[in-house]
């Protein structure tokens, strides 16, 4: 059973999420709503998951996280905010989720059901050393590939693709709706017609898996379809990827490597060949998972002084998926200087600043433009 402590200052919030999670089956260890009794309750109960009320007096959420995570403490962190704004720093010190208030329970068991993936995801990966025999990629064109064939396997139609994306997508082996995937891939047609698509689909795409041997499947529930996942090691690089972000990994002699090729293999679109509106979401989000591990190799480049032109390679491929970010900018203006001096840093500059003048009708920031004068002076 999951367990979970609330840390919330308003008690008749602290009292619903109580009985929401208990109807949810979690068993509630505690409630705290003094922020300085939090770390303290965390510490002694050792929950599961820790619900943590962001706007606190003297001592805030974010705080509270920041200080869990550093101790290592072995829990996920739920925010609840009244405030939307705290997504990004929510994101900043690795939470799980955040919950608005008031809080909902559709949104509440999402919270669980990612909770219990990522514990899940997490024990597979500590207790995993065997041989990965299924690999799939959502970066780049999908592709499912079996004990480490050369070749990806071959769907009847590309709906059976972008449906087994859609599945690998939602919390696994979460059940979910024929509605849901009406929506999502079917939303020009009526439900008779949507229905036929689905089952047709879900039918090739469980055919191809059985033949190959994959040891997945989509199963039929009440009203919908539930993925099965193999018995043997299933790597999927998006999930790689934001457990590589959510879990802080830092890029060491050790890491440097997987980390490398992990970033290298996620800078193609995300589910390229997808036209679905469904995919938007998660372009954004996967979006920022990469460029935010992509910065922190980019910064151990930096403090280990790393081969300058492998860190400029690396800087103008995150460029290229955020040509706005003056903060990379910069790291390849440095790099340029280091290359091939202030004129080469200069003539850098100078293509932005026509860049940034066509696309926005604007100057550089002034930081770049004081680094512009510190290295040509």
């Amino acid at each position: 059973m999951m367990r979970a402590v609330i840390v919330d200052d308003e008690p008749l919030v602290a009292e619903q999420i109580d009985r929401m999670l208990a109807s949810a089956g979690v068993a509630v260890l505690g409630c705290c709503a003094n922020p300085h009794e939090a770390l303290g309750m965390a510490k002694a109960l050792q929950p599961d998951v820790l619900f943590l009320d962001i706007e606190m007096p003297e001592l805030n959420g974010l705080e509270i996280a920041e200080r869990i995570y550093a101790d290592k403490l072995d829990m996920e962190v739920v925010f609840i905010t009244a405030h939307n704004q705290y997504a990004i720093d929510a994101f900043r010190v690795n939470a799980l989720d955040y919950l608005l208030k008031p809080v909902m329970e559709e949104d509440l068991r999402r919270s669980l059901e990612r909770v219990e993936n990522r514990r899940r995801h997490r024990a597979d990966a500590v207790g995993s050393g065997g041989r990965r025999t299924v690999a799939i990629e959502l970066f780049g064109p999908f592709a499912l590939y079996l004990d480490d064939g050369p070749e990806p396997v071959r769907w009847v139609t590309s709906k059976c693709a972008e449906l087994l994306a859609y599945m690998l997508l939602q919390p696994w082996e979460k059940e979910v709706s024929k509605w849901e995937l009406f929506e999502a891939l079917w939303s020009s047609q009526n439900e008779e017609k949507a229905g036929i698509n689905l089952r047709s689909t879900v039918s090739r795409i469980n055919k191809t898996l059985r033949d190959g041997g994959s040891g997945m499947a989509l199963a039929s529930v009440k009203n919908g379809y539930r993925l099965v996942l193999p018995e043997e090691e299933l790597g999927v690089d998006a999930v790689e990827l934001e457990l590589f972000v959510l879990e802080a990994v830092e890029p060491d002699p050790v890491s440097q490597a997987p980390i490398e090729q992990l970033v290298h293999r996620c800078s193609r679109p995300f589910l390229q060949g997808f036209d679905g509106a469904w995919c938007e979401p998660y372009r954004k989000q996967y979006r920022l998972y990469f460029l935010h591990l992509g910065k922190r190799l980019l910064s151990y480049y930096e403090r280990t002084d790393a081969e300058p032109l492998k860190a400029l390679l690396l800087a103008e491929l995150l460029v290229e998926h955020d040509p706005y970010d003056e903060s990379l900018r910069e790291a390849a203006m440095k790099l340029h200087d280091r290359i091939g001096g202030p004129q080469r840093a200069a003539a850098y500059y100078e293509a932005y600043a026509e860049f940034v003048r066509i696309e926005l009708g604007a100057l550089p920031g002034e930081t770049l433009r004081a680094l512009l004068r510190e290295l040509t002076s």
